[in-house]
């Protein structure tokens, strides 16, 4: 929340699209918050709030989830150094539909 209240203060005071692209275009190629300090004449904590917009803007996530399994992908030991594979019968229905479905677009 406190990431989405400095974006909130940001544009109030005027966020410049000219200023953000100039940031973003100097960390790019390289430049520390120093160098960009330099280089544009703003102070660092303008500077960090505009890094910030892009991070908070553009944010990545680690990983999407379609559904999980709660079964081990193992039974002993020695599958390890395997990779797991799955028979049709062990999926539960949400998978199976999914599958399904996209056999169905991929052919």
């Amino acid at each position: 929340m406190l990431l989405k209240n400095k974006i909130e203060e940001l544009k109030r005071k005027g966020f410049v699209k000219e200023r953000y692209n100039q940031i973003l275009l100097l960390k790019a190629r390289g430049f520390s918050v120093r160098d960009i300090k330099n280089i544009t004449g703003l102070n660092r904590t303008t500077i960090n709030k505009y890094l910030l917009y892009y991070e908070y803007t553009f944010r990545s996530y680690d990983s999407v989830r379609v559904n999980s399994k709660q079964e081990p992908y193992y039974k002993d030991e020695m599958q390890y150094s395997s990779i797991p594979t799955y028979n049709y019968d062990e999926l539960s229905e949400s998978e199976k539909e999914f599958y399904i479905d996209n056999l169905k677009l991929n052919n």
